[in-house]
């Protein structure tokens, strides 16, 4: 099938089914809950896989599993080219309760035996479009907000944001969007050898006009697959936003995002905070001084314990094993008495080359792709010899 070109409006509801007659059922079904911008394909999940590789996500999928062997390994495969918010109904021909269980735990909104009939589909649907929104909500997976925050300013925050969101979208072909909320001095868009636009600040000054077509003009493509959102505000202009407006961007940021990533300024202020209290991981970044001690130990305190959809990930970047007025990472430790989760070594020299040819540590040999590759599997929630195919439909589950 042809790739969507452009920034069109994606489908409300897409549908893979195998055969014309529940095709036909499920056309039925649609009519009499009236709901309208559907496409059918015939096909199952392969199908799908090929199709949403190339194309946005609908807000709602029917997918057919008749004829898939695995699956539920077959749908894992469907949600990582696909957006996380999708709604997704599967129908099938297996009358297994264990089946139902699986698909259930995977995130699926509801499992429909064949023969269909049109009543029972437009039941299922208008539960599933109209019902009550807290239940809704509540079933709905969302992207991870990650937020990347540098104790002290030059620790490398910048750095370590883009080249972890580039192994993410690239190596492990999720979705991936990074908020530079460094509205003033902000080198992100640098990283990536990118020019800023006003992107971030048109969205949080006028809320009003955000919905999700709106918002994807405010995008800078790295890829198909990695956005960046940025802004260059004059340095003699003061931006206060509301909580409503940066709450209201990172809810549709997360229905369209496997991941989150918001660089926060290393100056504190009440945006950051509010970003930082809605985040579900939060990348702390320090580096072997007794000032870098000093602060990390004040921003956990501030934090907090890690709760059930929250966690704290201390990243010791910058390391130097022999170093004058340097600090090992067992002084860390035992000061904070906390573990440092990922060490990573300094090399000057690869650093500077890839910052001014705006490349990324994936397009050089460096010793500095492992331990960052090492930090995406921890965010993905995998061990290291794991292979990252967690669902988008279960993000949340750790």
């Amino acid at each position: 099938m042809t790739p969507s070109k452009g920034k069109e409006k994606p489908k409300k509801l897409i549908a893979f089914i195998e055969d014309q007659e529940a095709s036909e059922a499920i056309k039925e079904g649609l009519k009499e809950i009236n709901v309208e911008n559907s496409e059918f394909f015939q096909g199952g999940v392969k199908e799908a896989i090929e199709f949403f590789s190339h194309n946005r996500s609908p807000e709602y999928l029917i997918i057919d599993i008749s004829k898939s062997d695995l699956p539920i390994s077959d749908l894992s495969r469907l949600s990582e080219v696909c957006e996380p918010g999708v709604n997704v109904l599967a129908i099938g021909v297996r009358d297994d309760i264990g089946l139902y269980r699986d698909l259930m735990k995977l995130g699926i909104m509801e499992y429909l035996i064949k023969p269909l009939f049109a009543e029972i589909i437009s039941r299922a649907l208008k539960s599933m479009i109209f019902g009550e929104e807290g239940d809704k909500a509540s079933k709905v997976k969302l992207g991870k907000i990650i937020t990347v925050q540098g104790a002290r300013g030059g620790v490398g925050t910048s750095f370590l944001t883009t080249n972890l969101a580039t192994i993410l979208a690239n190596e492990r072909s999720r979705r991936v969007i990074v908020v530079d909320m460094d509205i003033h001095f902000g080198t992100v868009a640098l990283y990536f050898n990118l020019k800023s636009n006003d992107g971030l600040n048109t969205a949080l000054e006028d809320p009003e006009r955000v919905d999700q077509l709106f918002l994807e003009r405010l995008f800078i493509a790295v890829n198909e697959r990695l956005n960046i959102l940025t802004s260059e505000v004059p340095i003699n202009e003061t931006k206060n936003y509301s909580q409503d407006s940066i709450k209201q961007l990172l809810s549709y940021l997360s229905k369209l995002f496997h991941y989150v990533i918001v660089d926060i300024p290393h100056t504190f202020d009440e945006a950051a905070g509010f970003i930082l209290q809605h985040s579900n991981i939060h990348i702390l970044v320090t580096e072997t001084s007794l000032a870098g001690l000093r602060d990390s130990g004040r921003i956990i305190r501030y934090l907090g314990e890690d709760q059930l959809n929250y966690r704290l990930i201390l990243v010791l970047n910058k390391f130097i094993k022999e170093g004058e007025g340097k600090l090992s990472p067992e002084d860390f430790e035992n000061t904070l008495k906390r573990k440092i989760d990922h060490l990573i070594p300094y090399e000057a020299s690869i650093n500077n080359e890839l910052i001014n040819a705006g490349k990324t540590i994936l397009e050089v040999d460096t010793p500095l792709k492992r331990p960052i590759q090492e930090l995406a599997n921890n965010i993905q929630g995998i061990k290291d010899e794991e292979k990252a195919t967690h669902s988008i439909w279960n993000l949340f589950k750790r």
